[in-house]
């Protein structure tokens, strides 16, 4: 019987070992876990702290796991920046599950600017939490989106649609800013060709029937260009601020009895 308890002393902290060390992620292939402190202790590392998160994270202690988190989170531990993140997004989840909400969105907003492309796992974490962090998410995009984009090309378009992300609406824009000008500029140069030096136009003044109508294409022309601009304009001021994902495809195919066709939305 003693034999049996030396035995099962012996091999127990290798079973631990062994158990913790497998978690995935958590540690480098050279770094060994520290010895169990009490709840009370701070955490001797940053991988001893997220351990210690971690299973009070699957145990529900979100008091925990916020006590836990913090000191890597805040760099009082040091630590690299993959054990930062996950500090952070356990810190930024145990805050809101403590009604801590504006702790929470510290720290979520300092996790997405570590690791932008973070996200949290709807099939681990609580569908309420997820529902904040993508919110947050949606107003840091929108920041950094609008920080990268200046208003005066707004007044340039199509300059503002494509750096609004309105590629569609620019080439459309663009288009017929460039065949108003292009029909403008075609009809000088044939008016030119025309003119005679008693502001006749053609031989023996035949072309004057033909200048009036360029005149009036050469007008319209203008009309489309200044409605292609103004539009482009008040369109690149409407969604300067345009939520990040509120787009939707310009365009929408369209079924029904007897047929189909497409719907082009502006």
């Amino acid at each position: 019987m003693k034999r049996r308890m030396i035995l099962v002393r012996l091999f127990t902290p290798i079973a631990t070992l062994l158990v913790v060390g497998a978690a995935p992620g958590w540690a480098r292939a050279d770094e060994t876990p520290a010895p169990v402190s009490s709840a009370n202790e701070t955490p001797p590392t940053a991988f001893a702290a997220l351990v210690r998160a971690a299973a009070a994270y699957e145990y529900g202690d979100m008091v925990q796991v916020v006590d836990a988190a913090r000191p890597v989170a805040e760099g009082t531990l040091p630590s690299s920046a993959e054990q930062r993140a996950r500090a952070l997004r356990l810190l930024g989840i145990g805050l809101f599950l403590t009604n801590r909400a504006l702790g929470a969105d510290n720290a979520f907003a300092e996790l997405l600017r570590v690791d932008p492309s973070a996200r949290l796992d709807p099939t681990t974490t609580r569908p309420e939490v997820v529902a904040f962090f993508e919110n947050i998410r949606h107003q840091h995009v929108a920041r950094e989106r609008a920080a990268s984009r200046h208003f005066i090309w707004n007044l340039l378009p199509p300059v503002g649609q494509f750096r609004n992300g309105d590629a569609l609406k620019g080439w459309i824009v663009g288009g017929l800013e460039f065949a108003s000008i292009a029909t403008i500029v075609a009809g000088r140069l044939i008016s030119y060709s025309w003119h005679n030096h008693d502001n006749t136009y053609g031989p023996n003044g035949t072309r004057a029937s033909d200048e009036h109508t360029l005149r009036v294409v050469e007008w319209t022309s203008a009309g489309v260009l200044a409605a292609a601009y103004i539009y482009g304009v008040i369109d690149g001021i409407v969604h300067y601020y345009r939520p990040p994902d509120d787009s939707s495809s310009p365009l929408t195919l369209l079924i029904f009895p007897g047929g189909g066709g497409l719907r082009l939305t502006f």
